[in-house]
C-alpha cells in the first residue's frame, strides 16, 4: 500500500513540480510510504510515488514503474491479490520484479483499459502513455483506495489525499459551502463531493482518461455494483449450494488476502466478521497468526477484549490487546483532521488509528471485517425495511406522542426513527435511518443565517434518491444493503480505516469486499440472506461449524465510541479554545450563541446533541488548522 500523486499541465511550468514543490507534495503521504520515494518526468506529466513495501520488498519493485520500452509508466497504491494468475493468463514473460504492480503495468500494455476489469484487488493507479500521450486514473471497485483529483485551467492534479494536491497551491484551500448540508447530516460528503472546492474523488470502479494533447477527458465505469444486481442470472440455486458457494468464496478471498512478503494480522474485535476471517486466515496463513483487539476506559465505551481473547485462544493465534483511554484522545482528534483533510464525523476512527499507532513495528498489513453488514444484511435497518409497508402507519401514528418520549439518546434515536418510517421517499427513509440526525432541528442552524442560506439551497438527500432509484426492483432490506454498500462504505467506513490506518503506515485489507464474493452475493434474493427478518442467517449457516456458535448466535455488540463522554470531560478545553479562535478568526460563519446552546444541552444530558457537536468539533479544528478559507 503507497501514496500516489501526480500532475499534467496545460503548459510545461503550470505546476512547477520542481525542487520545493515536489518535496512538499510527497511529503505530504509520507505516511502512506515511508520505504522508497520515486518520481517520474516527461514533458508536462510528473508522477510522485511513496511506497509501503509489501510484495517484493527489493527496488526493483520501487515505482514509478515503467515497461521495458518505455512508453507505460505507473503509479500505484494498493493490492492486486490474482496478480500471478494474470501474469500466467497472460503469459508474460521478461518480468523484472516479483511485485503486482509490474503486472498490472504489463497487463495494460496487453490489453489496454480492457484489463481494469481483470483485477481483484484494493488499489488507485495512475497510467500514462508517453507514445499516445494519455494518462488514466482507475479506482477500485468498492472505493476500498482513494482517488481524488482537480481539474483547472492549470490542468489535472492528482494524489491518495487532498493534502498531497493542496500542496501546490500558495493559498489556502477554500470550503465548498455546497457540500456543507450533505456533510451536516453524514459527517462526510458523499460519492464524488468533497468540502474542498474544485476537488473531487474519482467514483468507485470508474476510470478518467485523458488525452493531454487536447486536455479532453472522460470518466467511464468498467465495473457498477447497479449492473451487477441487476443481472438477469439472479442466483437460484439450492438453498445448501449457496450456502456452500457463499463460505467457499469468503474463504478463497481470505486466503487471496494472505498473500505479502511481510507479516500479516487480524483485527479480532470479537463479532461475526472478524471470527470469519480469523478461522480463515489462521487455517491458511504459512505460521502463527496473530491478532489484535481494543478496548477502552471510560464509561459508554466497548470493551471488545475478554471475548476477543478467547476467540484467540480459540483459533490458536498470538492474540495482542490495546487498551484506549480519553487522555489521548485530544491530540489524536487535531492529527485525525489533518490526516482526513476534512472534518469527519465518525469518531471510531480514533480507537482505529491508536490501535494501529502500537502495533509492532515489522506488523504492515492486517485484515479487518469491514463490509460483512453491508453484504449480508447485518444491521437492523435492513430488518425494519422489510416491513416498511406496516411500520409507516405505525410510525405516522406514533409521532403524536413524541411529546412524551424522554429526552436523551435513547428518545432521540425513537423519535429519528419515527421520523425516517413515516416519509413517504424511501430514500429519505434509508437516510434517515442512516445519519444520526432527523429533520425536527434544523442543522444548519449553528451557522449564521446569512451562510445558512447558502448552505441549505443543495439537496442532502440527492444521492440516496438516486441510489435508492437504482435498485428499485430489489425488495427493500436488499435495497438498504445496496444503497449503503454505494455509499456508507465507500464515503465513511472505508475512507476511515484507510485514513486511520495509513496515518500509522498501516495497511488493511477487507476480504469481504472481494469483488468475486460481491458479485455473487448481490445476486442472491434477500429472502435467502436474511429469511424472517433474521440478520446475517446466510453468512451464520455458511460459517456453521468454524466459528462458535455463541459467537454466531450471540447478540450483536457495536462498535460504540464514547464520543459525547469525551466531549463533555477530556475534550470541552478542546472544544472551547478551537470555537473561540474560529469566531476571533471567522466572525459571521457560525452562530456561536446555537452552538454553546446545543453544547449546554449535551452537557446536562437535557438533549443528546453529541453527534453535531461532534462534527462541529471536527470542522473548526479543520478550519483552524488548515486555514481553510470561507466565502458565500
Amino acid at each position: 500500500m503507497c501514496g500516489i500523486a501526480g500532475t499534467v499541465s496545460r503548459t510545461p511550468a503550470a505546476f512547477g513540480v520542481h525542487g520545493p514543490a515536489t518535496a512538499a507534495v510527497l511529503g505530504a503521504i509520507s505516511h502512506r510510504g515511508p520505504d522508497a520515494c520515486g518520481e517520474y518526468r516527461d514533458g508536462k506529466v510528473w508522477l510522485g510515488h511513496r511506497r509501503l513495501s509489501i510484495l517484493d520488498l527489493s527496488s526493483s519493485a520501487n515505482q514509478p514503474m515503467t515497461t521495458p520500452s518505455g512508453r507505460h509508466v505507473i503509479c500505484y497504491n494498493g493490492e492486486v491479490y490474482n496478480y500471478r494468475e494474470l501474469a500466467g493468463e497472460l503469459s508474460l514473460e521478461g518480468l523484472r520484479s516479483r511485485s503486482d504492480t509490474e503486472v498490472v503495468l504489463r497487463a495494460f500494455e496487453a490489453l489496454g483499459a480492457s484489463a481494469f476489469a481483470r483485477l481483484n484487488g484494493q488499489y488507485a493507479f495512475a497510467l500514462y502513455d508517453a507514445q499516445t500521450h494519455k494518462l488514466w486514473l482507475v479506482r477500485d471497485r468498492l472505493g476500498i483506495k482513494p482517488l481524488y483529483y482537480r481539474l483547472d485551467v492549470r490542468g489535472l492534479a492528482f494524489a491518495s489525499e487532498i493534502k498531497a494536491i493542496a500542496a501546490l497551491d500558495q493559498h489556502a484551500p477554500t470550503c465548498d459551502l455546497s457540500s456543507v448540508h450533505e456533510w451536516l447530516f453524514y459527517g462526510a460528503t458523499l460519492g464524488g463531493r468533497t468540502l474542498v472546492r474544485g476537488i473531487q474523488q474519482l467514483l468507485p470502479g470508474h476510470y478518467l482518461e485523458l488525452d493531454i494533447g487536447t486536455f479532453e477527458f472522460q470518466v467511464r465505469a468498467y465495473w457498477s455494483l447497479e449492473r451487477q444486481a441487476r443481472r438477469g442470472d439472479r442466483v437460484r440455486s439450492s438453498l445448501g449450494e449457496v450456502i456452500s458457494e457463499t463460505r467457499r468464496l469468503l474463504e478463497a478471498s481470505v486466503r487471496r488476502q494472505l498473500v505479502s512478503d511481510v507479516p500479516v494480522g487480524v483485527f479480532l474485535s470479537g463479532g461475526v466478521d472478524s471470527s470469519a476471517i480469523t478461522a480463515f486466515a489462521a487455517k491458511h496463513y504459512g505460521g502463527r497468526l496473530a491478532t489484535y483487539s481494543a478496548g477502552f476506559d471510560e464509561l459508554g465505551g466497548v470493551d471488545e477484549r475478554p471475548k476477543a481473547r478467547r476467540l484467540a485462544a480459540h483459533f490458536g493465534t498470538i492474540h495482542h490487546e490495546v487498551q484506549v483511554d480519553g487522555s489521548q484522545v485530544a491530540d489524536v482528534v487535531e492529527r485525525m483532521v489533518h490526516h482526513h483533510d476534512m472534518p469527519f464525523g465518525d469518531a471510531a476512527n480514533i480507537p482505529l488509528y491508536l490501535m494501529a499507532t502500537q502495533l509492532p513495528d515489522r506488523t504492515k498489513v492486517v485484515l479487518q471485517g469491514d463490509g460483512g453488514d453491508e453484504l449480508f444484511g447485518g444491521y437492523r435497518r435492513y430488518v425494519t425495511l422489510r416491513y416498511h409497508r406496516w411500520l409507516r402507519a405505525l410510525a405516522a401514528g406514533g409521532q403524536r406522542f413524541e411529546g412524551v418520549i424522554p429526552n436523551g439518546a435513547f428518545g432521540a434515536r425513537v423519535c429519528r426513527y419515527l421520523h425516517a418510517l413515516a416519509m413517504q421517499d424511501v430514500g429519505m427513509t434509508m437516510a434517515f435511518l442512516l445519519t444520526p440526525e432527523d429533520s425536527r432541528a434544523p442543522l444548519t442552524s449553528v451557522f449564521a443565517p446569512a451562510l445558512r442560506r447558502i448552505i441549505e439551497a443543495s439537496d442532502p438527500f440527492a444521492r440516496y434518491r438516486a441510489c435508492q432509484h437504482s435498485f428499485a426492483d430489489h425488495d427493500l432490506g436488499n435495497q438498504m444493503s445496496l444503497v449503503d454498500m454505494m455509499i456508507v462504505l465507500p464515503d465513511v467506513y472505508l475512507e476511515k480505516v484507510d485514513r486511520a490506518t495509513m496515518a500509522a503506515s498501516l495497511e488493511v485489507r477487507v476480504p469481504f469486499l472481494d469483488h468475486e464474493l460481491v458479485d455473487y452475493v448481490v445476486r442472491i434474493p434477500g429472502a435467502t440472506k436474511m429469511p424472517w427478518g433474521k440478520r446475517k442467517w446466510l453468512l451464520k449457516q455458511a460459517l456453521a461449524g468454524l466459528v462458535p456458535d455463541d459467537v454466531l448466535y450471540g447478540p450483536k455488540t457495536g462498535f460504540e465510541v464514547p464520543f459525547g463522554y469525551w466531549l463533555r470531560s477530556s475534550l470541552k478545553p478542546l472544544f472551547l479554545d478551537h470555537l473561540e479562535k474560529f469566531t476571533r478568526e471567522r466572525p459571521g460563519v457560525l452562530d456561536v450563541r446555537v452552538v454553546m446552546e446545543r453544547y449546554r444541552e449535551c452537557e446536562s444530558g437535557r438533549e443528546d446533541r453529541s453527534p453535531l457537536l461532534w462534527k462541529v468539533l471536527n470542522f473548526i479544528v479543520w478550519c483552524n488548522t488548515a486555514k481553510v478559507a470561507i466565502a458565500a
